[in-house]
């Protein structure tokens, strides 16, 4: 089936990081939702309204190509651990500003698809732009809204939906969160949320994703893929569903998991390959699975 993406224009509206990433020695990569989401794009063929905040240290070459505005800010610099093989994070400089729809440029066209992607709850006014585009088919990529910060600035996941995160839920909205970011939920949580949204979509790594909306819950498989590098696969998997949407919820999920898939192959701030290298690829495992594929990667 050929890719017949949600309507243009596209807009991204997310923040760009530094993540310090510690294990064998400290390593500074560039990253952020902004940059996953705009890969995927790209892959896909669109030139996305890319909204972002950074500062004059941040690494945008993953965003040219698109058309992009950068709100002034700091670089959100995140701290990535390793401890016993799980992830920790602590937050080691907040942006200090949030993105809200007013810091658009007048000349941008409204949007018909609309990426939201916070990494902290401060970062994106998520309400207001869902408040503002209540025609546009929007993803929100939600794990920043889950997220809390101690006092020791390490991150910890919330457990239970935030406010924000339940006023989110419209029948327009698609909500993007990892099984790591519910698992602390109570039993319930994630079906009375899909039943306010138009579904919520959980990511579980190498086992797939599922799918709750109000007609239930189906379980989607992964793409076969022999990682090099996960990071950001979930947000690649999110853009590429929401964009995927037009042509079907079962399309979106199989186009989903092979960008996501082919994400977890590709080292730093790199170009995923093109749509086509993608379908040829994971075409045969995908008719094999039955046309359902899902998400190799965890977000960032």
């Amino acid at each position: 089936m050929p890719l017949t993406p949600s309507p243009e224009p596209v807009w991204i509206v997310a923040p760009v990081t530094w993540d310090e990433v510690v294990r064998d020695h400290t390593e500074r990569v560039p990253g952020g939702t902004a940059l996953y989401t705009a890969r995927a794009s790209d892959a896909l063929g669109i030139q996305a309204h890319v909204l972002t905040l950074a500062g004059g240290d941040a690494e945008l070459a993953a965003l040219e190509g698109h058309r992009r505005h950068v709100v002034a800010a700091e670089t959100l610099t995140l701290r990535h651990e390793f401890p016993d093989g799980e992830r920790v994070q602590s937050l080691l400089q907040p942006p200090g500003r949030t993105l809200v729809p007013a810091d658009a440029p007048r000349d941008w066209p409204e949007p018909a698809t609309l990426l939201l992607a916070p990494l902290l709850a401060e970062d994106v006014d998520v309400t207001a732009f869902i408040d503002d585009y209540p025609l546009a088919e929007i993803g929100l990529l939600a794990q920043g809204l889950q997220r809390a910060v101690l006092p020791d600035q390490r991150i910890a996941h919330r457990a239970q939906p935030s406010s924000v995160l339940v006023d989110a839920a419209r029948p327009n909205v698609t909500i993007f969160l990892s099984e790591e970011e519910t698992r602390l939920w109570p039993a319930g949580a994630i079906e009375h949320l899909a039943a306010r949204a138009a579904r919520v979509v959980v990511t579980r790594g190498a086992h797939g994703a599922r799918i709750v909306s109000r007609g239930g819950a189906r379980e989607i498989p992964p793409a076969p893929v022999d990682p090099v590098d996960p990071t950001g696969a979930g947000d690649v998997f999110a853009a590429a569903f929401i964009l995927g949407l037009r042509a079907g919820e079962e399309f979106a999920g199989r186009l989903a998991a092979a960008c996501a898939a082919a994400a977890c192959e590709v080292r730093g701030p790199g170009v995923l390959p093109s749509l086509t290298e993608i379908e040829d690829r994971f075409h045969p495992a995908s008719e094999a699975a039955g046309g359902d594929v899902a998400d190799g990667g965890r977000p960032a």
